[in-house]
């Protein structure tokens, strides 16, 4: 079986950060912390007229709102790997090979709107909502690499060659997003980005039946204790 290593990503808000990779032939270490370009959608989604057609809020709309406020997270990796030398009686010259892989994609940060309730108490309301979280798989964006993008180990001349294959890219991506996954649900920053990103459009929703009704509204928000990812 092939033994893969994959990179730990490092979440980092913002753009500018391009992501490069270069053979470490002066350690023995099996892994490397390579860093990732990430960019969140900042895109304000409208409120709709069903959103407003009722002159009090409503719980449906609240959770319709977490829905729209979902953050697509965009990032942009180095995946590590090693495959290791053939174990066959033609293989004995063959080495591990080291080789690196480039690739893109996007996650989905957000609120698990089906936790979402709503309490009106004459002209207070009252909305609670869990933490953000990671909201489906990572999704690998395929066009964006495949076996002829990949950085390889060169090999002595006088080994039997250690082929590359196309399953063993997928698999080193495969490895990699698992640290992926780790890492953007671990990344505080994002995930506070995607909750403030909710409440401002809970709260505009609210504000904006508020003109409507000339009733003010006290808002209030009470997270409720996430569980564990």
């Amino acid at each position: 079986m092939k033994k893969l290593i994959s990179v730990l990503l490092i979440l980092t808000l913002g753009t500018g950060v391009f992501c490069s990779c270069k053979k470490d032939d002066g350690t023995d270490e099996d892994t490397e912390v390579i860093s990732s370009e990430v960019v969140v959608d900042e895109d304000t989604p409208e409120l709709t007229p069903e959103m407003l057609e009722s002159m009090e809020p409503q719980e449906v709309q609240i959770r319709n709102i977490c829905q729209l406020a979902t953050l697509e997270v965009y990032f942009h990796n180095v995946a590590k790997a090693v495959k290791p030398a053939g174990t066959g009686i033609l293989d004995f010259t063959q080495a591990d090979r080291r080789f690196w892989v480039e690739y893109s994609g996007t996650a989905t940060v957000g609120i698990d709107m089906s936790r979402v309730s709503m309490l009106i108490d004459e002209d207070t309301i009252t909305v609670r909502i869990p933490h953000a979280r990671l909201i489906g798989d990572i999704n690998v964006d395929s066009s964006s690499y495949d076996v002829n993008s990949i950085y390889t180990e060169s090999e002595d001349w006088w080994r039997v060659k250690n082929e590359i294959s196309a399953s063993d890219v997928t698999n080193a991506i495969r490895e990699a997003n698992v640290y992926t996954q780790l890492s953007v649900i671990n990344n505080r920053s994002v995930m506070m980005r995607a909750e403030d990103r909710a409440t401002k459009l809970i709260r505009n929703y609210i504000e904006q039946l508020s003109k409507y009704s000339e009733r003010e509204y006290t808002i209030n928000f009470e997270y409720i204790d996430s569980e564990v990812q």
